[in-house]
């Protein structure tokens, strides 16, 4: 397996999906958007096997030129894996799972990085001994007005590949209150990079970086490209007045330097609340 090959992980609907496109507009750099499968009866050694195996498949397919699964069919660049049409209120999923083949390359041509956001992050302690991370976060208000309007787990209050790893998440996450989930789970995020020690990246620092950010922590020279913006979406009243049931439960959130409780405040205001 090739030295050259980083995990990214991140708070759903943070903005990882915007670092694999980034990254896969590097000649030297294949990013892949959550290619990883996971038996639901596998014990976390065997999750932690599959996974190894599965990244050292990817590996040797690309170098080979060979087709491999992909959490996005037919291609590498993604904009959003949720897509604008909305069905009982909630945004679709439009990405399908398929499988990509690129040109073979020189396996020291290219870093490989893949991106995999609860599964990762509840293994990232064992993950760690193999791998280094990258972990992607963005303010609990926009991440939660997401996890409000998204046809996701999240917005249930729920976090399939965390619980099934983690059994003290598991435990907390047996809480009636949706809202109060959705909140522990974005805790749990920040609290497992936080003690992680791998490099945090703030979406919003991606976005007024243009990206170049990402690029320096990885420990790459910055590219130049196509300015970017953060995608202003309204939301509709009752959406918004979920969110302002959490404003304590987000100003009480402890996200260390990253959003403090000004960052939170603000945010907040900027939806009128």
């Amino acid at each position: 397996m090739s030295a050259n090959i980083r995990l990214i992980t991140g708070i759903p609907r943070s903005g990882t999906t915007l670092c694999c496109k980034l990254l896969n507009h590097r000649v030297d750099v294949v990013a892949l958007h959550e290619p990883i499968t996971m038996s639901k009866s596998y014990t976390k050694t065997e999750a932690l096997d599959s996974i190894v195996e599965q990244i050292a498949q990817f590996d040797r397919a690309i170098e080979q030129g060979l087709p491999f699964a992909h959490g996005v069919k037919g291609g590498l660049i993604t904009d959003n894996y949720v897509g604008l049409n909305f069905k009982n209120g909630l945004r679709q999923v439009v990405a399908k799972r398929g499988d990509v083949q690129l040109p073979a390359r020189d396996k020291n041509s290219y870093a490989l990085i893949i991106k995999q956001n609860a599964l990762f992050t509840a293994l990232m302690p064992e993950l760690a001994l193999r791998f280094p991370f990258i972990c992607i976060v963005r303010n609990p208000v926009d991440v939660l007005l997401s996890w409000l309007t998204v046809d996701l787990p999240v917005n249930r209050g729920h976090i399939p590949a965390g619980e099934r790893f983690d059994n003290r998440l598991k435990k907390a996450l047996l809480d009636p209150d949706c809202l109060k989930r959705q909140v522990i789970i974005y805790q749990w995020f920040i609290r497992s990079f936080l003690n992680s020690g791998f490099p945090i990246v703030r979406y919003e620092d991606i976005v007024s970086s243009n990206g170049a950010i990402l690029e320096q922590s990885f420990g790459w020279q910055v590219t130049e490209r196509l300015a970017l913006s953060s995608q202003e979406r309204e939301f509709d009243k009752s959406t918004l007045l979920t969110l302002e049931k959490a404003k304590t439960k987000l100003l009480g959130l402890d996200c260390g330097d990253l959003y403090k409780k000004a960052d939170i405040k603000k945010a907040m205001q900027v939806q009128g609340l």
